[in-house]
């Protein structure tokens, strides 16, 4: 599984900054723009599929479904059940295209994974799988050309009029999972509510499938060992005691804080410190960006401030996400951010201190609002081409894929045959063995047509795990929403490609001095005159039409 999630982290930034790493696509479909006929207003909107949740094992550390806190597992489950009735197959083949963050895996005929999960679905897999380098633009020409897969894997908002794509050469599932509909595929009707809205409706119709991920999305991780001993106990500390932190952490070549260049000195964790809305506030109807908010000039004249006492890493607006990673697990760096599903890396890597998300520091007179992510890192779409019989039986694999937690089903996908791909250590835990780490849902990522609902659990981390479910139970009660998530604007289709840098270049220029912090105000109304206020009044008529009925 990969260590990021483009899409949540992307919505989680704020509309401009998306584009940051979504670079101008080729026009959806061949055409020479959207058709503006995506939106949701003025049609019938299709009921979301009716939530009805799957009891498994019981949690060692029990969550909350309604503050977002997940179940946790100190060990593995002893006994598994089953997540399906039956083979969902029809021995046909199906082509699937997916993003992928592994190594190109072994071909079928000689892979016993892929060939225990096609057994096991009663389907062959045609993959073909995309770096995560490459995704958008071989996206683009998929979307240019005819020859479509029977399963696609979206990354949602990254590429250039994706609704009008999904709306010309997708199936409308509205009919199969909308309502009570979905009782027919007992784990996709698992998949929290939220996750679908969070993928939106086209046009009134559910045409995706979530890739369910859990409610936090961003965090600043912090070296614990390190910070522990600078006063830090798991709660909030204040916005000083933060900059002693840093500063007693910073000497020699060990900085306090490290970015990247994807990430404009990290400031997305941040933002939540000074209560910075999540993407958008709406307020009586109205959508304002978070760029206006009153507090955005006093968070950048603080990281400036960080930069120039020398507590960044020196190569902070050049360094790539993953090599920053690397300088966070040798030490290098004591804090950064990434997203808190590098949990599922991160713990596995880090062995010489406890590595942990913090809990957002506090700067006088502001009450922090931690940020909740989309609650999905993608979505999957079935070819329109497809007939009904074969739709229903595309979602009962579908739906096979989605066995939660605890079941026999979970078990091969994500680890394999017992034996072959994994064994269980003394503590019971699968651990993989050599044919493991290569053949892997990893490598070849049948959890991107569709997964079960996340919970947390790593093998031999167990006091990482208690962590992480005690900063989710500070931190998930007080997350706030973005109200854009699963809207349509057909002008930020258009325009984000262009506001995105623009807003990033901003954010380096003040904060590493080339230009002044009043000069923001100056780059959020070229946002709002560029697109950005336009973009606010498309997201208020979309709200309105999702939350009258």
């Amino acid at each position: 599984m990969p260590d990021i999630s483009r899409r949540s982290l992307l919505r989680s930034i704020g509309v401009a900054s998306a584009a940051m790493a979504a670079p101008s696509l080729l026009t959806a479909c061949g055409g020479s723009g959207s058709s503006g006929d995506v939106s949701n207003r003025g049609v019938e909107l299709a009921p979301w599929p009716t939530y009805i949740p799957r009891t498994g094992p019981a949690p060692d550390l029990k969550g909350n479904p309604q503050t977002g806190v997940q179940d946790a597992y100190l060990k593995y489950p002893s006994q598994l059940t089953k997540g399906t009735s039956d083979v969902p197959g029809d021995g046909s083949t199906l082509k699937v295209m997916t993003i992928t963050y592994g190594v190109v895996p072994e071909p079928e005929g000689q892979n016993r994974y892929w060939q225990a999960m096609e057994k096991a679905l009663g389907v062959k897999i045609d993959f073909t799988l995309v770096p995560a380098a490459d995704y958008t633009s071989k996206l683009s020409t998929v979307m240019a050309g005819n020859d479509l897969p029977d399963i696609l894997n979206i990354i949602g908002g990254s590429i250039a009029h994706e609704a009008d794509f999904v709306l010309k050469t997708m199936t409308n599932l509205s009919e199969y999972l909308s309502g009570d509909a979905v009782k027919d595929y007992p784990n996709l009707a698992n998949l929290p509510t939220a996750s679908w809205k969070a993928v939106g409706r086209f046009r009134g119709g559910i045409y995706g499938i979530p890739i369910h991920r859990p409610k936090p999305s961003t965090a600043l991780w912090i070296n614990g060992t390190e910070f522990k001993q600078q006063g830090y106990t798991g709660d909030g500390l204040s916005r000083d005691e933060f900059t002693r932190a840093l500063k007693s952490l910073t000497h020699g070549r060990k900085y306090g804080i490290g970015a990247s260049k994807e990430w404009p000195f990290g400031w997305i964790a941040h933002g939540p410190s000074y209560g910075i809305p999540n993407g958008w506030s709406v307020s009586n109807g109205k959508f304002t960006s978070s760029y206006e908010s009153e507090h955005f000039p006093e968070m950048l004249s603080y990281l400036k401030t960080l930069r120039s006492d020398g507590l960044y890493f020196p190569d902070s607006t050049s360094i790539a996400a993953v090599d920053l990673k690397t300088r966070f697990y040798n030490g290098t760096v004591q804090s950064y951010m990434d997203s808190f599903s590098a949990y599922l890396t991160t713990l596995k890597t880090v062995q010489d201190f406890e590595a942990v998300p913090m809990v957002p520091y506090v700067p006088e007179g502001v009450t922090p609002t931690p940020w909740s992510g989309l609650g999905y890192s993608g979505y999957t779409v079935l070819n329109k081409k497809l007939s009904k019989p074969k739709v229903k039986m595309v979602l009962q694999v579908l739906d096979y894929l989605a066995s939660p937690f605890g079941t026999e089903e979970y078990q091969l996908m994500h680890y394999g045959v017992e034996g072959v791909h994994f064994t269980f250590s003394k503590d019971g835990d699968p651990t993989p063995t050599k044919l493991g780490t290569t053949e892997n849902v990893t490598n070849l990522p049948f959890y991107y047509m569709c997964d079960a609902p996340q919970v947390l659990y790593m093998p031999g981390a167990q006091t990482g795990v208690k962590a992480l479910y005690e900063w989710e139970q500070k931190v998930c009660p007080k997350m706030i929403d973005d109200p854009s998530k699963g809207l349509r604007s057909d002008t930020w289709t258009t325009r984000s490609q262009i506001l995105g840098p623009e807003i990033a270049d901003a954010i380096t220029g003040i904060v590493t001095g080339r230009q002044p912090v009043s000069s923001w105000d100056g780059a959020v109304k070229k946002f709002k005159s560029g697109g950005g206020d336009k973009t606010a009044q498309e997201f208020a008529e979309e709200y309105a039409a999702n939350t009258t009925k």
